[in-house]
């Protein structure tokens, strides 16, 4: 009966087939024919256009036989159906579990052309070029030449930027890495975006320094470097543009051409040249090619880089070229220990810890504090400058605790800080419950508990101090700025307060206006990185707007003035090089973030 159905389904007498098939399979075979009954009669029941009964009985044969020898080609089946029922996100998940079981070349030949092809009708052209670029390894030359045609076709056509920036990190040095930054420096020259142009530039030729397009890119890049050198004035910016700090270095950028472009609008200043080192593309060390960059484009300032080990490489250099540089990200509590023109507009543990313990104390009248932090360097910086900026500030610490990032219960702890409270300020009394049995209520000697850990040991811990009766206000740090908070937290955190640097739906203009402006930009939302690196921007154009023509110009204004311009508000350096900055207070309340100050 198998034989008969395989034979008339192979004849194109689907009706046949799947007469002797259901007969088949209503007879009860043994499994190993069974398995293969169903595969056959969905096959036919596809010919025949009854798609849902087909996917019904392909369904059934993967729940009764789930390691079916016939299951990878019941996925492929299950994929061609759903992709014919207009569904390619299911077709998609189907065909790559088929991909991931398929060992034989044809086979996997085949799932990828149909993922290729099924990319392409989900609107995904990155995805059908990851699959044609497989594939190509799989086929004859002649088919490869025609995939490499595809794979042309739709980075030229159908990717837009983000695509082809993820193309190029996915190949950063093969093919079709190079096609796709040929494609990004067109596209940005023919914008006239001459900064990112440059950028690329510079990417391609030390990644692909042999490449035909070499020479067309080298003269483009000569022709932007004239651009650049005809401004009166040049600020340098050294960021990552790719690996796993791309996206940071990325925001950072947008904020920096953005406070550019206000500047040239609002202030006058049209004659501002950006040159754009990428921190992660180098020649050879950092030092070394900042110290190139310098000597080449004389810049007022760098902005950047973003990491503390970087800044530690490039050392002492604005002091030996009298250049102020300005990191945006590195969270060093003192960035002078690397040099006098070293300034810092990231926000520091030391900055939010101030922060926080002068409005607990200032505003919200709060005296005696219990610490209970992560046991990370980040937990431990910000609870070390915490309870120091309480002591500071005449407050007191009655307890400090720890825990390991693995740990949900601190039980433990708690009861320690309990013991330890009740030989203070913390009291207990004997109460009755209705049911007339007798209750021991702990009422803390402490007024709040300050916890710089992460959205899901908050949330946690949150839960236990109410079960402890430590029913007090909860402080934290700019680490609780995150929507996985309300995933995890209930009621025990409405009222908590925190600080950060960026509150994006802040009632402030001048936030509005940089959101709203740097939305219709980039099409996508600011981050902390876009701000500290447009203040950084913005404060070195206010310097020039003020008559600075060097960078000891640019410096002296850094180092005198307290009315340097943030977002946040007038702001000034320290003698560390952190800039003192207005950070947002902000409160849980009801599922989200409210400004208090």
């Amino acid at each position: 009966m198998l034989e008969r159905g395989q034979s008339q389904l192979g004849e194109g007498k689907t009706s046949d087939a799947i007469q002797t098939l259901e007969a088949l399979i209503d007879s009860f075979p043994p499994p190993e024919i069974l398995q293969e009954a169903y595969l056959l009669q969905a096959q036919a029941l596809k010919h025949e256009n009854q798609l849902k009964e087909a996917l019904l009985l392909l369904k059934q044969m993967a729940e009764e036989f789930p390691v079916s020898p016939f299951l990878n080609q019941a996925r492929v089946l299950m994929a061609e159906i759903y992709l014919a029922l207009d569904n390619p996100e299911q077709a998609l998940t189907h065909l790559y579990q088929a991909l991931d079981y398929a060992t034989e070349l044809e086979p996997r030949q085949y799932i990828l052309g149909l993922i290729r092809q099924t990319e392409l009708v989900h609107h995904n052209p990155l995805g059908a070029i990851k699959a044609a670029l497989e594939e190509m390894m799989l086929v004859n030359p002649t088919s490869r030449a025609e995939l490499e045609q595809i794979v042309q076709t739709l980075i030229l056509q159908d990717l837009d930027v983000p695509g082809l920036r993820d193309l190029i990190d996915a190949y950063p040095a093969r093919y079709p890495g190079d096609l796709a930054t040929i494609r990004l420096i067109e596209i940005h020259t023919a914008q006239g975006d001459e900064v990112l142009a440059e950028r690329d530039i510079r990417g391609f030729l030390k990644r692909f320094p042999s490449h035909p397009y070499a020479q067309t890119a080298f003269a483009l890049l000569q022709s932007f470097i004239h651009k650049i050198k005809a401004h009166s004035h040049i600020l340098a910016v050294a960021l990552p543009f790719s690996g796993p700090m791309k996206t940071y270095g990325t925001d950072s950028l947008n904020g920096i051409r953005l406070a550019v472009e206000i500047a040239k609008e609002q202030w006058g200043l049209s004659s501002i040249g950006l040159v754009v080192k990428d921190t992660t593309a180098l020649h050879g060390p950092l030092r070394v090619e900042m110290q190139q960059m310098l000597d080449e484009f004389q810049p007022l300032a760098v902005i950047g880089p973003l990491l503390s080990r970087e800044i530690q490489n490039v050392g002492r250099l604005g002091d030996d070229y009298n250049t102020p540089f300005l990191t945006p990200s590195s969270t060093l509590l003192n960035v002078r220990q690397y040099g006098s023109f070293w300034f810092s507009t990231a926000m520091t543990s030391s900055v939010q810890a101030k922060r926080m313990a002068e409005y607990a104390i200032l505003k919200m009248g709060l005296h005696r504090f219990v610490v209970i932090y992560p046991q990370t360097a980040y937990g431990r910086e910000l609870a070390d400058l915490f309870a120091k900026e309480v002591l500071h500030s005449g407050g007191e610490i009655i307890a400090v605790e720890s825990y390991s990032e693995d740990q949900t219960d601190v039980a433990d702890q708690l009861r320690r800080i309990k013991e330890h409270d009740l030989t203070k300020y913390g009291t207990t009394i004997e109460e009755t419950t209705k049911t007339n049995e007798k209750r021991t209520v702990y009422t803390p000697g402490f007024d709040a508990v300050f916890l710089p850990g992460q959205p899901v040991h908050l949330t946690l811990i949150a839960a236990q101090l109410a079960f402890f009766d430590m029913n007090v206000p909860l402080l934290g740090g700019n680490s609780w700025h995150n929507p996985e908070l309300f995933r995890w937290a209930k009621q025990d955190l409405d009222g908590s307060v925190f600080v950060d640097g960026f509150f994006l739906n802040s009632p402030d203009p001048s936030i509005h206006m940089f959101a709203q402006r740097y939305r219709d930009h980039y099409q996508q939302e600011p981050s902390l990185f876009s701000v500290q690196a447009f203040d950084a921007a913005t404060m070195v154009l206010e310097t020039i707007r003020n008559g600075a023509q060097s960078g000891q110009d640019v410096w002296d204004q850094l180092v005198r003035r307290s009315d340097l311009p943030a977002l946040s508000g007038f702001a000034s350096f320290s003698s560390a090089g952190i800039l003192n900055r207005r950070l947002y207070v902000l409160q849980v309340n009801k599922r989200t973030f409210m400004q208090l100050n």
